[in-house]
């Protein structure tokens, strides 16, 4: 599986970001949408596309900062930091 947790990907022309990977089931949880219209679902890796140069909002950046806080993942908190939009 070469996806990691908060990466971007794209399923079915949806961005969304990869919350656990399930290994042994070749699966991934991914979020589509940021605050108040969140979805979560299990999909299969092969139906995964990455989405490495997704460009963000600087308001979605803080979200993504603020999950990053609760996850206590500071190196994805530092990686959102320089995506910041100067």
């Amino acid at each position: 599986m070469h996806f990691s947790i908060g990466e971007w990907v794209s399923f079915q022309h949806t961005l969304g970001f990869i919350l656990v990977k399930n290994v042994k089931e070749r699966k991934c949880l991914v979020q589509f949408g940021l605050s108040s219209e969140v979805d979560m679902k299990w999909i299969p890796v092969e139906l995964l596309s990455s989405r490495e140069e997704v460009r963000l909002l600087e308001e979605d950046i803080g979200e993504l900062q603020n999950l990053a806080i609760e996850l206590e993942d500071a190196e994805w908190y530092k990686e959102l930091e320089g995506r910041v939009m100067k």
